[in-house]
């Protein structure tokens, strides 16, 4: 009789799922909520990828997809997020409504996924969004129940959002306490911007050394830069206008180091609340800037941006109500050359350095 040897194979293991990749596009909201976001999102197990530093090409890339009609930061949102094709499995794009009772953000922020999906469906390329709603302006409705909404797209419980969510908010007030403290924004967001988990098993990362915080000898020139912080902070869309400035010395201030309760006191005066939440922190912060120990004021729009003609053009008003803070509007477009700024900016700079030189004069006259 023949046997046949019957071999008993072990199934194989099941492999180990590979945590997703969130895609996090380096514009817009990434300049105030980066922290938030990535925190919460590697709290949660996930690997975070970012997009490139902007360039040329991307810039190109989303000028060609978006609408003639959109400002230079949202057609660069399109380059963002197109540039993370392969490199992520989801692009994180909130449609972000409203993150202050009774506002609204500009309607491009509202409409951003509709968008983003419309040129994907004509040009291709495009990695899948995970797309949730922040609205304050319903019950309940800020980041913490999108970013829950998130989790449970990507199949995590409610347990684990809600718990990732506090080491979120965490991170989120710490990098808004160290830009009122007076910290360079570019300095505080680096952390979070570096490859890997910038969490650590005891909570946060250590507190950067005072080395990286700006001395204030108080004799340098202080000028104010207000903008949207997604306009200022990309040193490709504001040809470092603020690495220019000082490089020449100059302490730059931003409304982002203005407290809410200062912005509200700032535009106290106005008949009504303005409609548009981040309109709301760039007046109330330039308005209080105004009132201080300031040399000038430069005004960064991007052309296009209705809130941006509306504020810039108050800010101005107020600016020359006030007589004694020289006051330059720079609007950018994807058109605009890096000589015609620099020479604007020397020739506002040389004014302030004047206008210095007589103050101190006259004051050295009267003692």
């Amino acid at each position: 009789m023949k046997i046949t040897s019957v071999l008993t194979m072990r199934p194989p293991k099941a492999e180990v799922e590979r945590p997703p990749v969130i895609g996090i596009p380096r514009a817009l909201g990434y300049y105030e909520y980066l922290p938030l976001w990535r925190a919460f999102f590697e709290a949660l197990g996930c690997a975070v990828a970012l997009s490139p530093r902007t360039n040329k090409a991307l810039l190109d890339q989303g000028v060609r997809a978006a609408v003639d009609e959109a400002c230079l930061p949202v057609k660069m949102y399109y380059g963002h997020v197109k540039a993370l094709s392969g490199k992520a499995d989801h692009v994180f794009t909130p449609r972000i409504i409203s993150v202050q009772p009774k506002t609204y953000l500009c309607p491009k922020f509202l409409g951003l996924p509709d968008m983003i999906r419309g040129a994907a469906a004509f040009d291709g390329g495009y990695p899948p969004l995970l797309v949730v709603d922040v609205n304050t302006r319903l019950p309940g409705g800020g980041w913490e129940k999108a970013l829950t909404e998130a989790a449970r797209k990507l199949n995590f419980s409610r347990n684990r959002a809600r718990e990732a969510f506090k080491v979120a908010r965490k991170a989120q007030d710490e990098f808004e306490g160290r830009l009122l403290q007076g910290e360079y924004p570019p300095i505080a967001l680096a952390r979070w911007e570096k490859s890997g988990r910038v969490l650590e098993p005891g909570g946060l990362l250590p507190r950067l050394p005072s080395r990286h915080r700006e001395p204030m000898t108080g004799e340098e020139p202080r000028i104010a830069v207000a903008g949207h912080p997604y306009q200022l902070f990309d040193p490709f869309t504001s040809m470092n206008l603020l690495d220019k400035l000082k490089s020449r010395g100059i302490r730059v201030v931003t409304p982002m180091a203005v407290t809410e309760e200062k912005t509200r006191v700032a535009t106290s005066h106005l008949p009504k609340r303005l409609f548009w939440s981040f309109g709301q922190q760039m007046l109330g912060g330039s308005l209080h800037l105004l009132k201080g120990p300031i040399d000038g004021l430069i005004y960064v729009a991007a052309f296009g941006c209705g809130p941006d003609s509306l504020v810039g053009e108050m800010v101005e008003r107020h600016a020359r109500r006030l007589g004694n803070v020289p006051y330059l509007l720079l609007t950018v477009d994807e058109h605009t050359g890096e000589a015609g700024v620099v020479t604007r900016l020397e020739a506002f700079v040389d004014l302030v350095a004047r206008r210095r030189e007589t103050a101190e004069a006259a004051t050295a006259a009267e003692g």
